[in-house]
């Protein structure tokens, strides 16, 4: 009796969870220029995280073969990396709010936006999510005709398990973009690759966090594109530059990890491939380079 009882509960309770997820597409949902899952299937891309051991691996993407057969995606400030313009990608991911309004970067941020303006020779398409795109287009003056800007709906799904799927090959939800690597594996399976190759995806946040002696969370700071010694900085957050309290950032971290579990799960039930090409990855959900 009392497992029937916890049945009917759990049924309920993914009802209501189903029917609020359904209110909030009706309410924060976008219908047009949105990502879905694409009909024309491609062979591979590379995403080109920015962790520091991508370094390692830049004689793997710059090989001749590998990039005849390859299309690449890049994300966040890699623009001013001089890989950019070796790859010169087809996709490019931005996620964080500095990209959509004023914050503390914005030197840096419209310093990107000009390179984006003035440099990208060749077709390439942005993808920010859904909820910020008219933010975005608005906030970037980005006139570059090269350059084609699509959203991506990044309302968190709730209800029952079965459903999860096509809403994320419709474009009406996806996986939670807790940082833009999500965002990006997102993007290079509903674009229609069935492979997808992950570099520089070192997800080492754990390890390289230590509190000072004024009790703030500082983590040592490393991209492929940084110049000069890694050091420990104060963890802050990019909209409001506030720090981080410890308990907070291990939960986001947390949330970052079940997304790759997510994201998983949905490219083997559409036939992708992810293999995870970073050797010192945290990323436990996809499939290794032997």
């Amino acid at each position: 009796m009392k497992s029937e009882i916890k049945k009917i509960i759990y049924c309920i309770k993914k009802l209501l969870d189903f029917v609020f997820f359904l209110i909030l597409i009706l309410v924060n949902g976008k219908h047009k220029n949105v990502l879905r899952l694409s009909k024309c299937k491609k062979n591979k891309i590379a995403i080109i995280a920015t962790g520091p051991s991508l370094k390692e691996d830049v004689h793997i993407i710059l090989d001749e073969d590998y990039k005849k057969q390859t299309d690449f995606l890049m994300l966040n400030f890699s623009a001013f990396d001089s890989l950019f313009f070796k790859l010169r990608p087809r996709h490019y991911c931005l996620a964080d709010p500095m990209y959509f309004h004023s914050s503390w970067r914005d030197e840096e941020v419209f310093r990107f936006f000009n390179l984006l303006n003035n440099q990208v020779e060749w077709p390439m398409t942005i993808y920010v999510p859904a909820q910020n795109l008219k933010q975005f287009v608005e906030f970037s003056r980005l006139v570059n005709s090269n350059i084609k800007v699509l959203g991506v709906n990044t309302i968190i799904y709730n209800g029952f398990e079965k459903f999860r799927s096509f809403f994320y090959r419709v474009g009406l939800s996806s996986p939670p973009p807790q940082t833009v690597t999500n965002l990006a594996i997102f993007v290079g399976i509903n674009t229609g690759y069935q492979n997808i190759d992950l570099f520089g995806v070192d997800h080492t946040f754990l390890s390289a966090l230590m509190v000072n002696e004024k009790n703030q969370l500082c983590q040592m700071y490393s991209h492929s594109y940084d110049e000069g010694e890694a050091e420990y900085k104060v963890v802050t957050r990019t909209d409001n530059n506030k720090i981080w309290k410890v308990g907070e950032y291990i939960i986001a971290c947390g949330n970052m990890f079940l997304s790759h579990d997510l994201l998983e799960n949905y490219a083997k039930s559409i036939d992708c491939r992810i293999i995870n090409n970073t050797k010192c990855s945290m990323i436990d959900s996809y499939e290794r380079k032997k």
